[in-house]
């Protein structure tokens, strides 16, 4: 695992990105479980809040599950493949309500184009 203290990406995000990686490309199975907290922050020499934090990130996206006292899996793949394009699409939902707001909408005003754009959509699939 390799982590680059001078990246502008958070640390906890750069060991969850290679975990994702790992995990797409068969390192981790579905059903696997990972390594603990601690061995992991030792093997990787950093904090093992850090690594917590990683694994939850992970656990919002449906990569992993937390068992309690047990450990963290890794959940079906398809499964985790389908919440990270959830989050991906969320953080750009976000990005737009974002600049909406700065521009001066109003939250009731970025909802009705939301669903106006999502009706065409609709209606132009349909044909």
């Amino acid at each position: 695992m390799l982590i680059d203290p001078k990246s502008p990406t958070p640390i906890f995000r750069q060991i969850a990105n290679q975990l994702i990686q790992a995990i797409n490309s068969g390192v981790y199975k579905p059903g696997e479980m990972l390594p603990s907290l601690r061995h992991f922050a030792v093997e990787i020499k950093v904090n093992p809040n850090t690594i917590q934090r990683a694994y939850e990130a992970l656990e919002r996206e449906g990569v992993v599950e937390t068992r309690r006292g047990i450990g963290v899996f890794v959940l079906n793949s398809s499964r985790s493949q389908w919440s990270a394009f959830e989050k991906k699409l969320s953080l750009q939902f976000q990005q737009s309500i974002r600049q909406g707001i700065k521009e001066g909408l109003q939250p009731d005003k970025i909802r009705r184009l939301f669903e106006s754009a999502m009706h065409e959509f609709l209606k132009g699939a349909a044909r």
